[in-house]
């Protein structure tokens, strides 16, 4: 069961130029996304007209004009007040909570009413176990930073392992008191990826999380010419040395019998070599058929396009070929295309790798087709390995995704708090 899950901060807005309202909004974001209730709760005097699309907040936690106390015992009369208030609301608000998540409440000295105010509160609430994120390197020492005391339904949260004996060092804790769990930094949310985009990769997560990623777009009427068939033995090839892949024809004009046929012909050479369609050889006119059999929006497929690390263009026939530097401008990816057409050499000013497929003009043949593409698939992943670019890219798009880090770093957390 997903737990009621209360995100706590102290923001009177979304400031855009505040990084902790962006790890807020993707902490958020994700949570809900994997069916936890969530709630974000803010200062009563929050500016709602700068809250996100699809952010809903809670007004509850109290107002104060604040200090940066050094030590708890100059906190002022009227922050007690405010240490009451706090304990009060979270009393009568968090009684049906699971989790409650705070963002440095248990950390700066201007946050030290509402750090006591949970305190205060814990013994009312048996129920709640709660994570206090910290988004600093606690370097000084406070004298209320004591988690042992805070014991048993708490836990310090730390966005990296190098510092955690350093938190558990200042926080008077040990290991078992400090976790870490990485920020979020996903491409959806990063880009402001379109809704289309986002229910797209949620049906097919391998866009976001396969090891290699390919989008080719190509009208349904032409597959031939644009070779998608030789497109899916190199992926093929690639899958069968350990990578996991995606490859996503963005297709145009999927309308009639004769196109669907087409479409069920490539998907049927896929199956054949190990590809699986509708989970790493998809076509984008399935998703939500009719609404994108024509094709899929521009923002859309330069949304596809960020999530790419390979661009395979074995193409037959073209003049200019925009999609070279379409996708190349979108992503970081290794481009190989057909040397058979010498003008995509110069339109991508011989940069790249150039194998011959042959052309509307030019014949080739290979005695052994299948050690060709295979030879084609080491060499993209051999300059995959030598590309710091494309290689760090791929790292942080798998890595740092809300999908990966819930079920890698969330969710887990969460199963060990039912235990506390």
């Amino acid at each position: 069961m997903n737990e009621k899950v209360a995100i706590l901060t102290t923001f009177q807005e979304f400031n855009p130029s505040y990084s902790l309202t962006g790890i807020v909004s993707d902490q958020y974001r994700m949570l809900s996304e994997h069916g936890h209730d969530v709630s974000l709760y803010t200062c009563e005097r929050f500016n709602e007209k700068t809250v996100p699309e699809g952010v809903t907040i809670k007004k509850k936690v109290p107002f104060a004009h604040l200090t940066d106390y050094q030590n708890q015992r100059t906190l002022s009369e009227a922050h007690q007040k405010t240490v009451a208030d706090t304990s009060k609301m979270l009393i009568e608000e968090l009684k049906d909570t699971q989790i409650a998540i705070t963002h440095d409440f248990m950390f700066t000295g201007w946050n030290l009413p509402y750090c006591f105010g949970i305190v205060n509160s814990t013994s009312y609430l048996p129920n709640v176990r709660w994570l206090h994120w910290i988004h600093s390197v606690p370097s000084a020492n406070r004298d209320w930073w004591n988690i042992s005391a805070w014991q048993p339904n708490h836990k310090m949260v730390y966005p990296n392992n190098t510092d955690k004996m350093l938190v558990v060092e200042q926080y008077r804790g040990k290991p078992e008191h400090v976790r870490c769990v990485h920020h979020i930094k996903d491409l959806r949310t990063w880009f402001d990826f379109h809704d289309d985009t986002c229910r797209f990769i949620k049906k097919y997560p391998a866009v976001m999380n396969a090891d290699v990623v390919n989008i080719y777009p190509a009208s349904v009427d032409r597959l031939s010419a644009k070779r998608v068939r030789e497109v899916i033995l190199i992926m093929s090839e690639i899958k069968k040395r350990k990578r996991s892949v995606c490859l996503v024809i963005a297709a145009q004009w999927a309308t009639g019998r004769t196109q669907k046929q087409n479409i069920d012909h490539y998907k049927s050479i896929a199956t054949q070599v190990g590809l699986v369609p509708d989970v790493d050889f998809i076509f984008t006119s399935d998703f939500e058929s009719p609404k994108f059999d024509v094709g899929i929006p521009k923002r859309f497929l330069r949304e596809l396009m960020l999530c790419a690390n390979v661009f395979i263009f074995p193409t037959r026939e073209e003049s200019f070929g925009l999609i070279f530097p379409e996708v190349c401008l979108s992503s970081a990816v290794i481009p190989l295309a057909n040397k058979s057409l010498r003008m995509l050499g110069e339109v991508a000013g011989n940069n790249g790798l150039f194998f011959d497929f042959g052309s509307f003009h030019h014949s080739v043949t290979n005695k052994n087709t299948a050690r060709y593409f295979s030879d084609m698939a080491g060499l993209i992943l051999g300059r995959m390995e030598q590309n710091e670019s494309v290689k760090i890219k791929t790292y942080m798009r798998q890595t740092y995704n809300y999908d990966n880090l819930y079920y890698r770093e969330y969710e887990p957390l969460f199963s060990e708090t039912r235990t506390w």
